[in-house]
C-alpha cells in the first residue's frame, strides 16, 4: 500500500479541509448547508484523490480530476467573498492555502508526464 500521509500535497490539502470545515461551520445557514458542505465535501473527494493518485500506477486521470475539482474551489471561493459570506482576509488566507495546493497538483501533473517518456 503506497503511503501518503507524508506528501506536501496531502498535508496541504488536509489543512485546507479542516480550514474550509471550520469555515462552513461559520457560514450563514442558507449558504452552509449547500454552497458550504458542496465546498466541503469537494475538500475531501480531493484528499481521496491524493490517496488514489497515489496508489495507481497510472495517476493521470485521477491527478487531471483532482486539478479540476480544486479549480471549482476557486469559483466557489470567489462566489463567497462576492455574496459577502466571507471577508476578504478570509478569501485571501484559503486563496493563499488553495494557490499552493494547485501548484503541488501541477508539478506532480508534470512529473508524471515526464514519466511516460
Amino acid at each position: 500500500m503506497a503511503r501518503y500521509q507524508h506528501l506536501p500535497l496531502y498535508q496541504a490539502t488536509y489543512a485546507y479541509t479542516k480550514e474550509i470545515y471550520r469555515l462552513k461551520c461559520r457560514l450563514p445557514k442558507l449558504i452552509r448547508h449547500d454552497l458550504g458542505q458542496d465546498l466541503f465535501r469537494s475538500s475531501v473527494k480531493a484528499l481521496k484523490l491524493i490517496v488514489f493518485a497515489n496508489g495507481l500506477e497510472k495517476k493521470k486521470e485521477a491527478l487531471l480530476i483532482l486539478s479540476l475539482e480544486m479549480e471549482v474551489h476557486w469559483v466557489w471561493l470567489r462566489l463567497l467573498v462576492d455574496i459577502k459570506a466571507v471577508s476578504v482576509g478570509q478569501f485571501k488566507a484559503l486563496s493563499e492555502r488553495l494557490s499552493e495546493i494547485t501548484q503541488q497538483i501541477s508539478k506532480w501533473r508534470e512529473w508524471e508526464k515526464k514519466q511516460k517518456v
